[in-house]
């Protein structure tokens, strides 16, 4: 229990350091006058509806969601940074809460969790962005084996929420404006404990927003990033524990060790490819319904990966797209993902949070750290 409260700690300070770094970013900039910065508090009512992923879950849904999200954000125009080659987007941090369809078996859920809003087009008085957000998420009534056994949603109060948004903002007065969203949430704790099938909602929302300068949004013809022909080989150690099934309540280690080598085609973007050595402790127990045998070393794997990595600054987005060339049991898929950010503590050091899955089913969220060796340097 110990070790899982730190592996906790150590979520909460990872999504705070990632929350901090990108509402730092600003700091890259000259900010020479008081309406370089543009402050807003926007304050939404959600109304949708649970997307029941599990065929059981129809039978237990028996209401809509609502809920209540509250954004501080702002946008920092100046000379330089990456801001510029996103035309400028705003970072901030949201609280929401909302319901999950029936208050009895599934209850409420909270989160926190910083976000960007890239612009689809902006005007002085009218702005549609989509939003990408990760953070931390609270449900209060998780599975329990006393009185909550139906719950086969959230096997822990603490989970991982990952949202997806349309946003509308139109001014109708210099501080004051509408503002609305269609949103896609998911709450999951990534299988660190089971039941973890996870809950997704669909929302529209309306609210008002107030904006702390009275200066109309200031619109800018976006700026391409500078080509860059940089390599850099990255290589990242991360550990992890999960839960491998409901009538199997053991924790086990899991983690992975990956090398990759990334080509960077402009100062936002790099593709890569790189190599895996896996370990996913509760592999036999995830995979196969009854197990006669179980040795440590059949949470064994390899495989080799696509990458794809966005920069923001000294923090980044990626995604692998992996296939499997070993393995001690048979996987459900011949293929993974691994969905996470990196952030820069050091020109070399990076700190990383991810999130290893087997097609579309998480299996365990991992942290860790990790060299980036750039051995070519970038010649525009």
């Amino acid at each position: 229990m110990q070790f899982i409260r730190k592996i906790k700690h150590a979520f909460g300070v990872i999504i705070c350091l990632t929350g901090t770094a990108f509402l730092c970013q600003g700091q890259d900039f000259d900010s020479k006058v008081s309406n370089e910065v543009f402050q807003d508090v926007k304050v939404r009512y959600h109304y949708g509806l649970v997307v029941p992923h599990h065929s059981y879950m129809t039978y237990f849904i028996n209401d809509f969601s609502r809920g209540v999200e509250v954004n501080y954000g702002y946008i920092n125009y100046g000379d330089d940074g990456w801001q510029k080659w996103y035309n400028f987007p705003e970072v901030g941090l949201s609280f929401f809460y909302n319901s999950f369809g029936n208050p009895d078996i599934y209850g409420q859920g909270m989160a926190l969790y910083p976000y960007i809003n890239f612009n689809i087009l902006r005007r002085s008085r009218l702005n549609i962005s989509h939003r990408v957000s990760l953070g931390l998420g609270y449900a209060n009534k998780p599975f329990n084996l006393e009185d909550n056994v139906y719950n086969r949603i959230f096997g822990t109060h603490l989970n991982v929420f990952i949202g997806f948004g349309l946003q509308f903002n139109y001014r109708i007065h210099p501080k004051w404006g509408i503002t609305s969203a269609v949103a896609l949430n998911h709450m999951s704790n990534g299988s660190s404990r089971k039941p973890n099938h996870g809950i997704n909602t669909m929302t529209a929302s309306l609210g008002v927003s107030y904006q702390f300068n009275e200066q109309p949004w200031k619109t800018y013809q976006k700026e391409k990033a500078p080509r860059e022909n940089g390599r850099d080989v990255v290589a990242v150690l991360s550990m992890g524990r999960s839960q491998g099934s409901v009538d199997n309540p053991t924790i086990y280690t899991s983690g992975s060790l990956n090398l990759t080598h990334l080509w960077h085609r402009s100062a936002k973007t790099a593709w890569g490819a790189g190599v895996d050595l896996i370990y996913f402790g509760a592999a036999p127990f995830a995979y196969i319904e009854e197990v006669e045998r179980y040795d440590k070393s059949d949470g064994y794997q390899g495989g080799v990966f696509a990458a794809y990595e966005v920069y923001m600054g000294r923090t980044s987005i990626f995604m692998n797209v992996g296939a499997y060339v070993y393995h001690q049991i048979s996987t459900p898929q011949p293929v993974y993902p691994r969905l996470g950010i990196r952030h820069q503590v050091t020109n070399n050091i990076l700190a990383n949070f991810s999130i290893k899955a087997s097609f579309f089913k998480a299996e365990f969220i991992e942290f860790g750290l990790g060299y980036r060796w750039n051995y070519k340097k970038n010649q525009r």
